[in-house]
């Protein structure tokens, strides 16, 4: 998997991934993070999600990196917004007001882009990597980050025997394996969401859990 990929999915509109709407979680749970606000909030891999205008709308400044660049026009032309366009190193910046969106790959970041994030939501970041790259996706994380930096981490677990991501598995443990060694872990939801994602049924699944965590160093 690589940026192809996912410029193609986006293409190709296969983004049923995208929610219409904020996600509940990040409005249920945004205040548990140790943030003070306003923060400058870092969204990986944000696609053109709505949870970034609540971010915004809560006084934030909103980082987002998206590879696609149809994800990013598309964000600003359906929020009948206008971006202005620059070079930022190997990215193309998107700015409106509090709305800066890098197009390019996440894993040429560095901590001089990086240097005034104080909060990260990933809600489709971890999940939309496989297992290789997750660890190189948390390395960067911890060493190109802030040190007093928290994040807010949305996964799924399935049984990848009956179905193969994206969007991937990530167990409990992976998410300790995978963040403990710089961070402390907090989950502080868990929910079987099977009922309500009829295309994770259809693919033969009777259990989709749902967790959300607090990380923070």
């Amino acid at each position: 998997m690589d940026i192809n990929f996912w410029q193609k999915r986006w293409a190709e509109n296969q983004t049923g991934f995208h929610l219409s709407e904020v996600n509940p979680y990040i409005m249920r749970f945004w205040a548990e993070l140790p943030v003070n606000s306003p923060a400058t909030v870092f969204v990986p891999l944000c696609g053109k999600t709505l949870d970034m205008l609540w971010l915004a709308s809560q006084g934030n400044t909103v980082l987002g990196v998206e590879c696609s660049p149809k994800a990013i026009s598309e964000f600003f032309v359906e929020q009948g917004l206008t971006a202005n366009k620059s070079r930022q190193k190997d990215f193309t910046l998107h700015h409106h007001a509090q709305l800066n969106l890098l197009e390019g790959d996440f894993f040429k970041l560095d901590s001089h882009i990086l240097k005034d994030v104080t909060a990260v939501y990933d809600r489709a970041a971890l999940v939309a990597l496989p297992d290789q790259l997750r660890s190189q996706y948390v390395d960067l994380l911890i060493t190109q980050l802030p040190e007093h930096v928290s994040i807010l981490l949305v996964t799924l677990e399935y049984q990848q025997s009956v179905m193969q991501g994206p969007p991937f598995s990530v167990s409990q443990h992976e998410v300790h394996m995978l963040y403990e060694k710089a961070f402390n872990i907090t989950l502080l939801h868990e929910r079987n969401i099977i009922d309500e994602s009829p295309r994770f049924s259809q693919k033969g699944l009777d259990v989709l859990l749902e967790r959300v965590y607090k990380i923070s160093r």
